[in-house]
């Protein structure tokens, strides 16, 4: 019986000129915004790639000098594209592209997309995932708010009642149309966003991964909005009552919950200014952390320390060079302020987001768009997984150039005294970034998953539960 009003549920769709017209609608427009941000992408990913290269050969060819000035040269790094950032870009457009490396500060990243775009552009801009996780539920009211009431209204449940027929399988067959219908095309995009990536962002297994669990989402959240739609055309009388109450809950979930998230996310967890921000690190840095003593408390130790290993008197006997064992001591504090400052931000903003995915509660599209962006590899974890990873290479970059300057210099050697050539720059290997894993993205997605799925399970179970007492 299922499968019998399941193809009848299916032509009834496939014949409606409803179907064909919003379903060429939503395809040509999914497909160009996808065309767009894959190119927006490959542009940005070939920009990327030449600058580091410049930079890169820059680095390499600074010639002789002294090798602190020569790290004060500093570079660039970058990250690279994710292969799904075309489905979904997330936050690419609002954190910065670039991070540049120096010695004895860490910084924030660099050049913001959105700072270079109008306002008109901003507000209006669409990407695949704004098509699949607000258009689409508009596609699925359209063809089922009314897929019971009409029904109700024509008269034919009455007679569907009366020849004895299941009211749980009649929804449920529904449901299963609804759900293939437009459920499908959410792989689908998937697949061309993979197709469409820059290359070299690369098809792989953690990519494939990725894109599976965001097509899997996507199904649920497809699933979740066909029950409620399915739920509410059988509890409504009036097939318009169905699609204002429909066109109310659509525009609650998609606008007015994930904006007041924020705005309560703001408002429970403010961030520093920026000027507040790197005042706080220049205070602790020069006055020292509790305990610590001041700049120059922490100096004389470091000098008595020196004097003590190496069994000297004076710090002009040191065996090697003074200067740079000092630059290192006070690097690694000045490492130890920035990351107690930026951990603390990074908290702040792990806390802000905890806030909004309380508003999941209240909208799947919630959940569906924080699933979606970790999956894609373009929120907040993995941009911070990305400029730690940075932040370390930069370690180790000064610290490298800072020892070579020990061990070629001897006690209070000048800055003019010592220099190093293009063979120390071109000892220092480029930065590699390694993307993390599938198991990365699920450790920071599983609320919004565990979310989702319940938004799915919860509709659905209303959906069935409404066919004891659906009255014809």
């Amino acid at each position: 019986m299922i499968g019998v009003a399941l193809r009848k549920e299916w032509r009834a769709i496939v014949r409606d000129r409803r179907f064909a017209v919003l379903a060429l609608a939503l395809a040509l427009l999914l497909a160009g915004v996808l065309a767009v941000t894959a190119r927006q992408h490959r542009l940005l990913a070939d920009e990327k790639a030449q600058v580091a290269a410049a930079a890169r050969q820059q680095w390499d060819t600074q010639g002789d000098k002294h090798p602190h000035r020569g790290a004060h040269f500093g570079h660039y790094v970058f990250r690279p594209e994710s292969a799904l950032a075309g489905v979904d870009p997330g936050l690419d457009a609002y954190v910065g592209q670039a991070l540049w490396l120096e010695p004895h500060r860490r910084n924030m990243t660099r050049f913001r997309p959105a700072a270079d775009e109008l306002p008109s552009v901003r507000w209006g801009g669409f990407t695949p995932a704004f098509v699949l996780i607000a258009l689409l539920p508009l596609l699925i009211i359209a063809f089922g708010f009314n897929a019971v009431s009409q029904e109700r209204e024509s008269g034919t449940l009455r007679m569907l009642h009366g020849a004895g027929v299941d009211a749980r399988k009649l929804l449920w067959a529904k449901f299963a149309a609804l759900l293939t219908v437009f459920g499908a095309a959410v792989p689908l995009a998937m697949a061309a966003g993979l197709a469409l990536a820059p290359a070299g962002s690369g098809a792989d297994m953690a990519t494939l991964a990725r894109a599976a669990v965001m097509a899997l989402a996507g199904v649920a959240y497809c699933a979740c909005l066909a029950a409620l739609v399915l739920w509410v055309s059988a509890r409504a009388s009036r097939s318009r009552q169905a699609l204002l109450v429909l066109l109310g809950l659509w525009v609650a979930f998609v606008f007015v919950v994930p904006r007041m998230g924020a705005a309560a996310a703001q408002q429970a967890v403010p961030l520093p200014s920026p000027e507040a921000f790197w005042r706080a690190i220049q205070h602790d840095y020069a006055q020292g952390l509790d305990g610590d003593g001041d700049l120059a408390a922490r100096g004389r130790r470091v000098d008595a320390q020196l004097l003590q290993t190496y069994g000297v008197a004076r710090i002009e006997d040191l065996p090697v060079g003074a200067a740079p064992l000092r630059r290192l001591a006070r690097d690694a504090y000045a490492d130890r302020v920035h990351a107690l400052h930026f951990g603390d931000l990074w908290t702040r903003y792990q806390r802000q987001e905890d806030v909004l995915r309380l508003a999941a509660v209240l909208s799947p599209a919630v959940a569906m768009r924080g699933l979606s962006m970790k999956m894609a590899g373009t929120d907040l974890a993995h941009q911070r997984h990305f400029e730690e990873a940075a932040e370390n290479y930069r370690r180790r970059v000064n610290a490298a150039i800072d020892q070579w300057d020990v061990d070629n210099t001897r006690g209070l050697t000048s800055f003019e005294s010592r220099y190093g050539g293009d063979a120390l720059w071109r000892s220092v290997p480029p930065f590699v970034y390694v993307p993390p894993g599938i198991g990365f993205a699920l450790r920071h997605a599983w609320v919004d998953l565990v979310v989702l799925t319940t938004w799915a399970a919860a509709a659905i179970a209303l959906l069935l539960g409404s066919a004891r007492r659906l009255a014809p």
